[in-house]
């Protein structure tokens, strides 16, 4: 365990190490500090209101142990969905992971070492939320010292089987995915993984709720804490435990959830010692490609040079698993997820909510929707990593006799593809389960693809003026960066004053003619982007340095 433990120190010092880290670095996380606090204070807030209201309203019945079963279950919703990414990212997908491999260490010694920074991760989640929600529910319970001496240890013990099983079952389905040899595609599907969980849990929670009230539910099955942690032992555990720390049933439930834990950690090395490396090597693996005449011949024909280059971003973004789950998927997650709850929310508000569109003031509902379209595509992980994603290659452009314009606009159409799929599902979510009238969806359709082109161009003019070009792992381009909030700042603003401008303007009314009068606004925004962004390429896509 001595190695063991010192690996896995070694690794937290390689990762969150601020000795190597930039100026410019630092002062991000700084101002992120900075903004947090208010942003912190008003989540304690609405937590605090939020734990009060239920508990005055659970407690008269006895009932108050389900707010600890439902705060249980959702963090636990929050472990398993963080830690599909980062331990792909860590276990399987950084640049040092096949040279640990030759070193004198067991397979379980080095997953516990790549294990350590996620799972270390998991607690800035429990910082901000379960630790607050612990205390409040203490205050409002009035309860005394063995009660958050108990909180104490179920917050250091929560994270732990979660992210235990969510590890095995990767480790797992990578040993096994990996035999097949075809690399791209064995990283493109566990990508998915995380995409898929989120969907499925939303699903899973909401048909097991139905449109049933929840004292209707306390009442019928007696039970109001099993049946929210129905499919969450450690969440019921965790909740009994807490809900009287000083009873005999109350400790014995501590005892089992610390033994849990004990067992998921011995389990997690158990199985690292026989999968962890077999999974790893596997990735060295490729599909062994059989050209035939008819194949080269396709792929030399001569092609349009804006088309190869465009076809050479998409295929980095599929094919490279960080930038995969970073990019695509954060891209389409939301519009998916909101056509999932949709659908599940049609026999209540929402399944008259295209009568009513039509019903209201034009003028406020293009405008509105217009808002919701900055929000939605105002920031694209597509554009602000645009010229970050080439690391040490971008430097191969300058070399190759291809016009500087043709590699950003390639990167502007790929940031530009994504947001138009995510707005194609939400046109197929508007027109087919909501049912807008065709006009309003028509403007909203129209307004939306200058929107998207605008924040394409305002996050890909971002990462060109400061990119991140040294990194060694795939996930530094996201990690640490805060480019993201630049451009929907500023798009906030510009869309913001133009929102509030042709609000305040009474003799335009209607929904074409406020339709029009955007339109003609957007348009000049987009020729004043192309305008800024060649006279941006001119002065930095040489000085890269």
């Amino acid at each position: 365990m001595s190695n063991t433990w010192k690996l896995m120190k070694l690794m937290v010092k390689m990762q969150l190490s601020f000795a190597h880290r930039s100026t410019a670095e630092k002062t991000g996380y700084l101002i992120l500090a900075v903004i947090m606090i208010p942003f912190g204070l008003l989540i304690l807030t609405l937590l605090n209101e939020l734990i009060a209201a239920m508990y005055a309203a659970f407690s008269p019945t006895g009932g108050e142990a389900v707010i600890l079963g439902v705060l249980f279950v959702l963090m636990t919703v929050f472990y398993c969905f963080i830690s599909i990414g980062t331990v792909l990212s860590s276990f399987y997908f950084a640049e040092d992971v096949e040279s640990f491999v030759p070193l004198p260490f067991h397979p379980y010694q080095i997953a516990a070492g790549k294990a350590a920074v996620p799972f270390l991760s998991l607690y800035g989640v429990n910082a901000v939320i379960l630790l607050p929600g612990l205390a409040f529910y203490g205050l409002h319970s009035g309860a005394g010292l063995l009660y958050y001496s108990s909180a104490l240890l179920v917050w250091l013990l929560l994270p732990v089987l979660p992210f235990v099983l969510t590890a095995i079952a990767i480790m797992f389905m990578m040993r096994f995915v990996n035999i097949s040899k075809n690399k791209d595609r064995s990283k493109v599907i566990a990508g998915l993984l995380g995409f898929g969980f989120v969907i499925g849990i939303n699903v899973v929670i909401r048909l097991e709720g139905g449109s049933q009230n929840m004292y209707q539910l306390a009442a019928e099955q007696g039970d109001l804490l099993g049946l929210v942690t129905k499919f969450f032992p450690t969440a019921y555990i965790s909740s009994s435990a807490l809900a009287a720390p000083a009873s005999i049933q109350g400790i014995l439930f501590l005892v089992l959830m610390t033994a849990l834990s004990a067992g998921g950690i011995a389990l997690f090395f158990t199985i690292g010692q026989k999968l962890y490396f077999k999974g790893v090597l596997g990735l060295s693996g490729g599909k062994r490609n059989t050209f035939t005449e008819d194949t080269v011949e396709a792929y030399v024909k001569k092609k349009p040079l804006i088309y190869s280059l465009f076809r050479k971003e998409v295929l980095l973004i599929l094919r490279t698993p960080t930038f995969f789950t970073q990019v695509f998927v954060q891209s389409l997650i939301l519009p998916v997820l909101a056509i999932v709850l949709i659908i599940m929310e049609m026999d209540g508000p929402l399944g008259g909510a295209g009568t009513q569109l039509a019903e209201m003031n034009g003028k406020f509902v293009i405008l509105a929707s217009v808002g919701l379209s900055v929000v939605v595509f105002g920031s694209n992980p597509a554009s602000i990593s645009s010229i970050s994603r080439d690391g040490k290659s971008w430097f191969n452009h300058l070399y190759l006799p291809i016009p500087p314009s043709k590699v950003i606009m390639s990167k502007m159409l790929t940031a530009y593809l994504l947001n138009a799929i995510s707005l194609v599902i939400l046109s197929a979510a508007a027109l087919w389960v909501i049912k807008i009238p065709l006009s309003i969806w028509t403007a909203w359709f129209i307004l939306s693809l200058l929107i998207s082109w605008i924040a394409s161009a305002a996050g890909v003019m971002v990462d060109l003026y400061s990119p991140k070009l040294d990194w060694t792992d795939e996930r530094e381009v996201f990690k640490g960066r805060f480019i993201g909030i630049v451009p929907l700042a500023i798009e906030a603003l510009v869309f913001g004053v133009i929102l509030v401008i042709v609000w305040n303007i009474n003799s335009l009314q209607g929904l074409w003619p406020v339709t029009g009068a955007l339109l003609i606004i957007f348009l000049l925004l987009v020729f004043l982007m192309q305008t800024a962004m060649r006279k941006l390429t001119e002065r930095r896509y040489h000085n890269l340095l």
